[in-house]
């Protein structure tokens, strides 16, 4: 068990390990302040087997109730060669599943298009402020970009990914309560606001990328599902935007009217399920 104060920061391989890149997976989150993940750490080409890391850490990362600290408890930690032991992991990750590191959360990716998108919405999506996240220390923003962040089901804890600038797929993680319970839900709609900047910019994949990430940031918001259905619909997926828009109007059902007259749509008009659609209307 290790204990930090706010901050946890995983420990990077020894040197002598030559990592070439790391990943890491959510396995899921409790219904506390909890999560379970999987780390790894491959190594440089040729210095040992393609695919199998060098380094394994499996466990959960936890604030522990009424105070700040951090607590890492790591099930499994591994490392050198030929130390992958894919079966044991599959074993522990059913152990935490079932020990109550069961539930989803919610995922956000901050992409480097953000910047070319609307300032004001840049601003909301590159800064951590909206999160009122209650930590005293945060990596080295010269050497570490804020790259993607997991919210568990509440929106009172996030697990932050900082990722080494310059370096391919190396990471700082910080796991921190946030007190601002909306701040997913006002993240999600800043990077739809910003994929719409995108698309005006004349820039469509970025646009979708954009919303995609809005959508699924707060996938419970017609503000959200009806963007990045017109989005799905401009890029000629529509399939995928009907199913959106079917959502989104689930969700909120005056998105039938809105639907109705945009011409962001005009690409499904002549498909039967969105006439009927229209006419329940």
């Amino acid at each position: 068990m290790i204990l930090l104060t706010a901050l946890l920061l995983l420990a990077a391989p020894a040197a002598a390990l030559n990592v070439e890149r790391e990943e890491y997976k959510i396995i899921g989150w409790n219904d506390a302040c909890s999560v379970a993940i999987e780390h790894y750490a491959f190594p440089k080409l040729g210095e040992a087997i393609q695919g199998d890391p060098i380094m394994t850490r499996v466990g959960t990362l936890s604030i522990v109730a009424g105070k700040p600290d951090v607590e890492t408890r790591w099930a499994l930690e591994a490392d050198g060669v030929n130390t992958y032991d894919e079966p044991g992991i599959n074993r522990l990750r059913k152990e935490l599943r079932e020990a109550g590191h069961n539930r989803p959360g919610f995922d956000e990716m901050i992409l480097a298009s953000t910047t070319a998108g609307s300032p004001s919405s840049a601003k909301v999506i590159l800064s951590t402020a909206a999160l009122q996240a209650r930590t005293d220390v945060w990596p080295d923003t010269r050497r570490w970009r804020w790259g993607r962040a997991h919210y568990n089901p509440l929106g009172t804890c996030a697990l932050l990914i900082y990722e080494k600038i310059g370096e391919r797929d190396r990471f700082k993680f910080l796991l921190t309560r946030s007190d601002n319970a909306r701040a997913r839900s006002d993240r999600g709609r800043a990077h739809v606001n910003n994929g719409r900047r995108l698309f005006h910019n004349g820039d469509l994949d970025g646009a979708l990328a954009e919303t995609d990430i809005g959508a699924k940031l707060a996938p419970e918001l017609a503000d959200t599902r009806y963007p990045h259905a017109a989005m799905l619909a401009l890029a000629g997926r529509l399939d995928d935007a009907m199913r959106e828009l079917l959502i989104a109007v689930r969700i909120d059902r005056r998105s039938i009217q809105k639907a109705a007259k945009d011409e962001d749509f005009d690409s499904l008009r002549n498909r039967q399920d969105f006439q009927e659609l229209i006419l329940r209307h």
